[in-house]
């Protein structure tokens, strides 16, 4: 799964040593206004874009080393691990009921070994924190993606 991130809003390379600064999703939400559409490399079409809508204390987790509580919903299994996934605000998110709103998920990707299949178990997640919108293959996929190397079971 390859990820670009818009760099018209934030393409932060900072990266802060040591311990992780402990977030919620709340930390994330903001009052989500209807998009505006652009047309990113490889686009077929307008996709949206909420970059110019992140308030600046969200901006500011860009390349910050955080641990956030969630879900996993395993995208790429990986032998017995998971080598990609979803961190979601609840079970009851997405394939269980409500659609997330878009500061609800985080595509995640492990770095170095897989991590512990942990679907539909609550767990802390580790890692940094990229921020802005995200487009796959021409389409908008969200505005938060991580490059995680811990999970911790609760």
């Amino acid at each position: 799964m390859v990820l670009l991130l818009s760099c018209a809003i934030v393409c932060a390379l900072r990266v802060d040593a040591g311990e992780a600064k402990a977030i919620a999703f709340s930390d994330l939400s903001f009052a989500v206004m209807p998009p505006k559409q652009i047309e990113p490399e490889g686009a077929v079409s307008p996709q949206p874009s909420y970059a110019d809508q992140l308030p600046e204390r969200v901006r500011a987790f860009a390349g910050q080393r955080v641990r956030i509580r969630g879900f996993m919903m395993p995208t790429l299994l990986d032998g017995d691990g998971v080598r990609e996934f979803i961190i979601v605000t609840s079970p009851m998110v997405c394939c269980y009921g409500a659609t997330p709103e878009v500061y609800e998920y985080i595509i995640v990707k492990m770095v170095g070994d897989p991590a512990p299949m942990r679907e539909n178990m609550a767990a802390h997640y580790e890692g940094v924190l990229r921020v802005g919108d995200l487009y796959e293959n021409g389409y908008w996929t969200g505005l938060f993606a991580m490059e995680c190397d811990r999970v911790v079971d609760e």
